[in-house]
């Protein structure tokens, strides 16, 4: 790690223990990679996180909801901390040239979540270490499925999180960053994330021959119109000072050069940072999927057909007292240069369940993943820098692992203060 930046003995120990230990949890990290495992299926990997939780002197119960993972350390009166870090991986191919590139063609950790989950028993087996510097109960949560498959609220609803292990005085979580260098952390106070949906059309039309079209209705034709119209919704609908986003992600259709198909598919993802204007994108892409069809000449029941996912994944809102404890706590640790101001961003990010609607302060921040030698001496990258939930991101393990489990252990100390 860099220079300390300041003489607080408590600090000081705590990167004393995270130099110490950091050889065996870069080998978890390794571990994570190599073996990732995707959605609510992460049977291996919660099996290893209850291990290494134990080991860090917590309490674990593992299959919370489907396959979560808590970790208990009761260390006499005083708040309870949540502290969060998601384990699912990516249907993604991992092309990283380094040794701990995935061993399974088909999933990946492009999102870190294999970072987020070395670092989570590393800060439990550092506060277990310093229990005569706190009072409280630390909830340390490995939490399946963030990558859309409603894992924290799987965690929270059928797992009975909060029931079985109490309920936080406030909650906490990292995400990597792959445009800070490792040794920043990058602060959002406020909406931090968007609420974050999928939605499938199926458009219907009446198949036939490539070379006789107007025996038939062309679903490639209609999707067409219907891509073009889609795009309105945000430009042309929704209020300049709103956020909102409706990307059409994958079209599928059609089999050959001379085939009119009876379908095409459709996947879209709609970003908002409030319900409502969720709500109003879907009346309209309902009002123009109907108006287009039948333009089309299309009767009523070859209408598309408009499915959401039974749940979307929140908007995530910063607390704003919360981010500026943490800031304090960060920015001792760091320096005050190597904090960052982040700006909103239209991502998912089902940390928000834990809050339950703003019952609960909650706080995620961005923690620098970059190796430091990739920016200028102005800080701009010096090259392509691949983001999130790309075949070739690569997280710095060393300088990473030790910034954020030095400054997460910190903050909860400083956090379980009565």
């Amino acid at each position: 790690m860099p220079p300390p930046h300041t003489d607080n003995p408590r600090i000081s120990r705590i990167r004393q223990l995270a130099d110490a230990h950091y050889p065996h949890y870069f080998d978890l990290f390794c571990h994570y990679n190599q073996h990732p495992e995707i959605g609510l299926e992460c049977h291996r990997t919660a099996r290893r996180q209850a291990e290494e939780l134990r080991r860090a002197g917590f309490e674990a119960t593992e299959n919370v909801g489907c396959t979560g993972v808590v970790g208990v350390l009761k260390n006499g009166a005083g708040p309870t901390i949540l502290y969060r870090a998601d384990m699912d991986a990516l249907p993604i191919t991992d092309r990283r040239p380094e040794p701990w590139r995935s061993t399974n063609a088909l999933a990946g950790h492009q999102c870190g979540h294999s970072m987020h989950s070395a670092m989570l028993p590393f800060v439990g087996y550092c506060l277990h270490q310093m229990r005569d510097h706190w009072s409280g109960t630390a909830l340390l949560v490995a939490q399946d499925g963030e990558e859309g498959w409603n894992g924290a609220n799987i965690m929270l609803g059928e797992g009975r999180l909060y029931e079985r292990f109490g309920r936080p005085d406030m909650a906490v979580a990292y995400h990597l960053s792959p445009t800070l260098p490792a040794g920043a952390i990058g602060i959002r106070k406020g909406w931090a994330f968007a609420l974050a949906q999928f939605v499938e059309i199926d458009v219907y039309g009446i198949g036939g021959h490539g070379g006789n079209p107007h025996a038939s209705v062309d679903p490639i034709v209609l999707t067409a119109h219907l891509i073009t119209r889609l795009q309105t919704i945000v430009s042309r609908e929704i209020a300049p000072t709103e956020i909102a986003v409706v990307t059409v992600g994958a079209i599928h259709g059609g089999t050959k050069h001379s085939i009119i198909p009876e379908k095409v598919e459709l996947k879209l993802t709609i970003r908002s940072r409030t319900k409502e204007v969720y709500y109003q994108i879907m009346a309209a892409i309902r009002r123009i999927c109907d108006a287009e069809a039948a333009a089309s000449g299309l009767p009523p029941e070859k209408h598309p057909k408009i499915t959401e996912r039974p749940y979307f994944t929140d908007p995530l809102f910063n607390d704003e007292a919360l981010a500026t404890r943490m800031e304090t706590v960060f920015a001792e640790v760091l320096g005050r240069e190597n904090i960052v101001e982040e700006p909103y961003y239209t991502f998912g990010e089902d940390f928000s369940s834990f809050g339950l609607d703003g019952q609960i302060p909650v706080h995620l921040s961005w923690l620098g993943s970059v190796h430091p030698d990739k920016f200028d001496e102005n800080g701009a990258a010096k090259e392509f820098l691949p983001p999130l939930h790309h075949e070739l991101f690569n997280p710095y393990p060393d300088l990473t692992i030790r910034t954020g489990v030095t400054a997460m252990t910190a903050a909860m100390l400083d956090l379980f203060v009565k």
